[in-house]
């Protein structure tokens, strides 16, 4: 979980004005067979990249993060997803959720 602040500025909502949530990211990984020690995918690894990749987003303004004028849920997955992949590659899915309870899934292609 993380907190931060964002605006989707061409949103007709309420949206577009700065606003935050907590977010909470969950991650599936896969690999199709069993490695050394009958491990598939390094889960402390995972977790220690989650943790590198939400902390450059904790407290922070995700707009001024990614660079972007409209920062919305789904561009917040797609980034977590590609951050992730380059050091976990088994990483396929990320979903993330935010105060409200809506949530956005991103899957690798």
């Amino acid at each position: 979980m993380f907190s931060a602040a964002h605006s989707i500025r061409t949103h007709g909502g309420v949206g577009r004005y700065l606003h935050g949530h907590d977010f909470r990211v969950r991650v599936c990984a896969s690999r199709s067979e069993l490695g050394a020690g009958n491990i598939a995918v390094d889960l402390k690894l995972l977790e220690e990249v989650l943790r590198e990749v939400t902390g450059r987003l904790d407290h922070r303004y995700l707009n001024e993060v990614l660079g972007v004028e409209d920062l919305s849920t789904e561009l917040l997955a797609t980034y977590i997803l590609r951050e992730l992949s380059t050091r976990v590659p088994d990483v396929y899915l990320v979903e993330v959720c935010t105060t409200g309870g809506r949530y956005c899934v991103e899957v690798e292609r």
